[in-house]
């Protein structure tokens, strides 16, 4: 299926549809990339499976669309710069191969797209729905994989500030490869900021506020390395030990 991009009108076209049954509307981002659903939205916009065309294989994307539902000039203004800024720390955190990849980045019928890479698996609010609280053993496996990331994207001045469950995904088995060690991916720098070596170096800082009333964003230092930490129940629940 083809679902349509305009924000007011969201029809879900035949496959290989050019333009929107419903409201005429291109269904090709920049002549290539076609939106199947929606897997995610918010108060600025909403991001969506997709397919590129233009390559012979077909791969899957993910597109992520920006639009406003507030109406002063000063919301719109800021939301725009943030979306500006998340592709610009993609670009800069270049491709690292826990980090998603940056396609591109476009304006399209007034409106502002990410295409980035799909990651396919489940993200770990899911794993531990199905699961249940980690093992201890499976913590450290986690941390081992989840510091180097943070080292990474410290090492280029940008601090996450939304490290949750729902924001790491496990690739699925059948993606990886034979001889791939790592299993998670960091997604969704929409809330990460550039900061400098100083603020990096600084021990006690908190960066970011609170997210979903439950959740706190804290910065703390460890070894002289400052990782970012999203605090809320499912992480208390699912790390007991630490």
């Amino acid at each position: 299926m083809s679902k349509c991009l305009n924000p007011n009108c969201l029809h879900q076209n035949l496959p290989e549809t050019e333009v929107c049954e419903e409201c005429g509307s291109k269904l090709l981002l920049a002549e290539r990339y076609r939106a199947l659903e929606i897997i995610g939205e918010g108060g600025f916009g909403r991001t969506f499976k997709a397919v590129d065309e233009f390559k012979p294989s077909k791969p899957l994307c993910v597109i992520k669309q920006f639009f406003s539902t507030v109406q002063d000039a000063k919301s719109i203004q800021k939301a725009t710069e943030l979306f500006e800024q998340e592709a610009v720390r993609l670009e800069t955190l270049g491709k690292h191969r826990q980090i998603p990849e940056l396609f591109a980045h476009l304006v399209q019928d007034n409106h502002q797209y990410l295409v980035q890479e799909y990651i396919a698996g489940q993200n770990l609010a899911e794993e531990l729905a199905t699961e249940g609280v980690f093992s201890e053993t499976k913590i450290r496996e986690f941390l081992n994989e989840m510091l180097p990331i943070l080292e990474f994207v410290h090492s280029h001045q940008v601090i996450h500030r939304d490290i949750k469950p729902e924001n790491i995904v496990r690739i699925a088995k059948s993606e990886r490869g034979e001889n791939q060690k790592y299993s998670l991916v960091l997604v969704d720098f929409g809330a990460a900021k550039f900061t400098s070596k100083t603020a990096l170096a600084k021990t006690g800082t908190l960066i970011g506020s609170a997210v979903l009333g439950i959740e706190s964003v804290v910065a703390f230092a460890v070894a002289g390395l400052v990782l970012d930490w999203s605090i809320n129940q499912k992480w208390i629940k699912s790390f007991p030990s630490l």
